[in-house]
């Protein structure tokens, strides 16, 4: 399981010509960066570091398009910055390219273009995979529930689902933590950036249609940094996604949303004994449960015991590989694979 932080990337995909346009999301961001400081800490700021926390202001206006081969086009551009001052040369806009990622110029003209990285096409091509088998776009998310089944599944990597009295579900790795809450429909993370600096990024959504997913709408940045003088300042930047705009010819944003029929079991691989999680798509019922092996087809019957989470004990079972098979009520099959050690 993912967590982003779940908060979408802007490394991603390759311009394409002459294709149909599956889905298409246009909106504006509007951008406040800023800093707190006692009035002291201020006084003794230096120069370079007044200009640094002074307020900006940027309103951008952000473009995907997705097209028939699921490859992606980005267009982000700077409509206004009163911070920019004649000696800065920031670009007016990015465009994300098939050769990565161009910095034009006001004057329409490329400054300059960098490549992307490895990590960054891998990125590319994992996300191609999920938009073309599942549906997906980068502006709206569902929130995780936190089943026993992937519960155990993140345990197995150390991470920690703590479940908080007000409701909230606290999810903890090292020194990071992420706090999701269903009702505010808020997401907010603490981590440590590359430069040792305690960062905050709190994420806001509100529904996209019904049954749709949802919509970042605010993101606030903050870095809990000092100055100089070792006064403390919280660097913030905020920003707000108005006006989207989504044209979605592909039915991308129903198939990632359509709710699928899905088992998960932990450990895996396992001793013959683990726990199996079952959600299904609608108000269907387990028929049966059986685990079947691979090679052989031999069959053993599992008890479920009328409930969608179930222990299956089956110590004595041969080493190899398996299927875990649910069969529903109205006749619907789903299987996942498994190895007993």
């Amino acid at each position: 399981m993912r967590f982003s932080t779940l908060s979408a990337s802007l490394f991603v995909h390759t311009i394409c010509f002459g294709q149909s346009t599956l889905y298409k999301q246009t909106n504006k961001i509007m951008e406040y960066q800023f800093a707190v400081a006692d009035s002291s800490a201020i006084r003794q700021m230096s120069e370079s570091e007044k200009i640094k926390f002074e307020l900006k202001y940027v309103e951008k206006s952000y473009t995907r398009t997705i097209n028939s081969n699921y490859e992606s086009n980005i267009e982000v551009k700077i409509d206004s910055n009163d911070f920019k001052k004649d000696w800065m040369t920031l670009p007016s806009k990015y465009r994300y390219t098939q050769k990565g990622i161009d910095m034009i110029g006001s004057d329409n003209l490329i400054k300059k273009t960098y490549p992307y990285s490895s990590e960054d096409l891998a990125f590319i091509a994992e996300e191609k995979l999920g938009i073309e088998e599942k549906g997906f776009h980068p502006g709206i998310i569902t929130f995780p529930s936190f089943d026993a089944a992937a519960i155990n599944a993140l345990a197995a990597e150390n991470i920690l689902v703590s479940n908080m009295p007000n409701g909230e579900v606290k999810v903890t790795s090292g020194a990071n933590s992420t706090i999701y809450n269903n009702f505010k429909k808020t997401i907010v993370t603490d981590y440590i950036d590359g430069d040792g600096i305690k960062c905050r990024e709190t994420l806001a959504y509100e529904p996209y249609g019904i049954d749709k997913g949802f919509l970042l709408k605010i993101k606030k940045l903050e870095r809990f940094v000092t100055t100089n003088a070792g006064k403390c300042i919280t660097e913030t930047r905020l920003t707000y996604y108005t006006n989207y705009e989504i044209a979605d010819n592909g039915n991308l944003v129903n198939k990632a949303m359509d709710k699928k029929d899905v088992v998960k079991l932990y450990p895996n691989p396992n001793d013959g004994v683990f726990t199996a999680s079952v959600a299904l798509k609608d108000d269907a019922s387990i028929a049966s449960v059986s685990v079947i092996h691979a090679i052989t087809g031999s069959t053993v019957a599992v008890n479920h015991n009328n409930q969608r989470t179930f222990l299956v004990n089956l110590p004595n079972l041969t080493a190899g590989n398996y299927v875990l098979q649910v069969v529903t009520n109205n006749q619907r099959t789903i299987n996942t694979n498994f190895i007993k050690n």
